[in-house]
């Protein structure tokens, strides 16, 4: 169950997570149709191309919400995938949650931009009144919905906050194999699915602006885990609804400027694209052991990144104390309790 605080997520081989991340960076050759949707400032001359992660925003989604099962909150193991010939989502009123310790969970799913079905948690304070604020939280490497939530959502409930939380492409529920985002998958399927990652982290955005448990009137707030926080430094600063951003365990790797010239490879870069997250805060929260996200590349991307800025380290691996949760659970708070 998700009530368990147990990073699930890691890997045997710290290098190999480490070529994979630059993998994710570094990637290249394929054309892509994408739209304009939300205005965004002009660019920076960094060579970031934030119109790579651009979409055509449907009017509606079609939002399906369910009571879920005890595989899809289960903590340490992967829930079985979505079957081929799943239906496609229907509109249903919001559905009773599962209570899990302080939170109240409900399944929900929708469609994204290339017609594949996103399966998302949603996990609201217990015995609160909604609606609620709301930060959307992004797994791992190898992780999932379930596990991102059980290392985040109570501490952000305790701060009167909702966390929506999808699996990301060919994770957890989502059909496919887990290391196509990886250095075992080619550059023709690398690059789409970190472009897909980031644009449903945006249309998780529009689907908060859509549930009558969420409050997103006032901006919304990003959480990213490892490789989540790859996607969430590129999320950000790609959607103006992005009020904040906690980093959990991420960095930047050095990639060669060779290969920076590629638009797709700088779009990738949370050294480049985090300068477009101006005047909005960001906190770090790393550890000072961690032999996968090597302390030398956090402090790498904090210095990249623009102020306000805030880096915590701990006394931990790539696997953070449940101090770190609070850390950024009463952070979040701090910021919103500030006046614009």
């Amino acid at each position: 169950m998700i009530s368990t605080y147990i990073d699930s997520s890691k890997p045997k081989n710290g290098n190999y997570v480490n070529r994979t991340m630059w993998n994710i960076a570094a990637l290249s050759g394929l054309s892509l149709l994408v739209c304009a949707s939300h205005a965004r400032a002009a660019e920076k001359e960094n060579g970031w191309d934030g119109h790579l992660f651009d979409y055509k925003r449907p009017a509606k989604l079609v939002v399906e919400q369910s009571t879920p099962t005890e595989a899809q909150v289960a903590f340490l193991t992967r829930p079985p995938q979505l079957a081929a010939d799943t239906p496609d989502p229907v509109a249903t009123p919001p559905a009773a949650p599962k209570v899990v310790g302080p939170v109240n969970v409900v399944e929900i799913r929708f469609k994204d931009t290339v017609g594949e079905i996103v399966p998302v948690l949603l996990c609201t304070p217990r015995d609160k009144k909604g609606p609620f604020p709301l930060v959307i939280a992004t797994h791992g490497l190898l992780s999932n919905k379930a596990q991102v939530c059980g290392q985040v959502a109570w501490a952000l409930a305790e701060q009167g906050y909702a966390t929506l939380a999808a699996d990301m492409p060919c994770h957890g529920e989502r059909p496919g194999d887990l290391l196509k985002m990886s250095d075992a998958g080619s550059r023709q399927t690398r690059f789409p699915l970190y472009q897909q990652a980031v644009v449903d982290v945006r249309q998780l955005m529009d689907l908060a602006e859509q549930l009558p448990q969420i409050d997103a009137k006032a901006g919304i707030r990003l959480v990213g885990y490892s490789m989540g926080s790859w996607i969430s430094s590129t999320a950000g600063p790609a959607d103006p609804r992005v009020k904040a951003i906690v980093l959990m365990v991420g960095g930047a790797f050095d990639i060669p400027e060779a290969a920076l010239k590629d638009p797709k490879v700088s779009a990738c870069d949370p050294r480049i694209s985090l300068q477009h997250f101006t005047d909005k805060p960001v906190l770090f929260l790393n550890g000072k052991t961690d032999g996968i996200v090597a302390p030398e590349h956090s402090k790498r991307l904090f210095a990249a990144c623009p102020e306000p800025k805030k880096q915590i380290w701990y006394d931990s691996g790539h696997f953070l104390p449940r101090e770190a949760c609070t850390d950024a659970a009463k952070w979040l708070a701090e910021m919103d309790s500030k006046k614009p």
